[in-house]
């Protein structure tokens, strides 16, 4: 598969300013080569990095923040963590909302993956498990759409406002093997460059094809009758 094909697709249809980001879950590292592993971000600056045009390998070793780490099974989760008392310090949560928030959240188990591999998604050398956007609101609304596109019925996004990056669009997306929306979290709007007005989604990779084709099809009537905004150009 071209993967820059499909970025320049998906791009094109969604009118995308930024790169979208593939995601390798890696039961060996040394699988891939090429991969810069020398240095220390949050998972939420790997994405960033990665959406830049980097190709990155995030470890137990170079993941500088352990509640993204222990979320993707990097490293067990540190007490401070889950008794509540790391988010009711930085003042996101009351203790007790802290510690059911931690107790709830989907992760990976211990060691099932040794990395994850990251690159933009034209230059990725591998078919990427999932695939994760960094965009305005009305992008991931036709995306959404996308995915119901044939099949019809309801989406329903996960998220607790904490873990936006490395839970919401990545750890939830391979679990449920659907896409999930994310409104961030304090770490990445702290950490990244993220502007106040975009979202976060991911998806899983395979899906790419099913979702292209739908949104060529959205975009010969819906998409742009509605960026056109003519109802609303007929009542001014």
């Amino acid at each position: 598969m071209d993967y820059k094909i499909i970025s320049d697709r998906l791009k094109d249809l969604l009118s995308l300013k930024n790169e979208a980001v593939g995601l390798k879950l890696l039961q060996d590292n040394t699988s891939v080569s090429g991969y810069n592993s020398n240095n220390r971000y949050t998972f939420c600056q790997f994405i960033m990095k990665a959406r830049e045009g980097n190709k990155l390998l995030a470890t137990a070793d170079n993941v500088a923040c352990a509640n993204g780490s222990s979320a993707l099974g990097f490293i067990p989760v540190p007490e401070k963590l889950m008794n509540g008392e790391f988010l009711s310090q930085l003042g996101s949560f009351q203790k007790e909302g802290a510690q059911k928030t931690m107790e709830s959240m989907p992760r990976f188990s211990q060691k099932q993956f040794s990395g994850i591999a990251l690159a933009p998604l034209p230059e990725v050398d591998f078919d990427p498990d999932i695939i994760v956007l960094e965009t305005v609101p009305e992008h991931l609304m036709w995306l959404a759409l996308a995915t119901i596109h044939q099949t019809g019925g309801r989406l329903e996004f996960s998220s607790s406002i904490s873990n936006g990056t490395c839970v919401d669009t990545t750890v939830v997306p391979f679990l449920r093997q659907k896409l999930n929306v994310s409104l961030g979290c304090y770490g990445c709007r702290n950490a990244t460059s993220i502007p106040d007005d975009n979202l976060l989604a991911g998806f899983p990779g395979d899906q790419i094809q099913d979702i292209l084709d739908s949104l060529q099809m959205i975009n010969e009537k819906a998409m742009p009758r509605t960026r056109e905004k003519r109802a609303y150009a007929r009542l001014i």
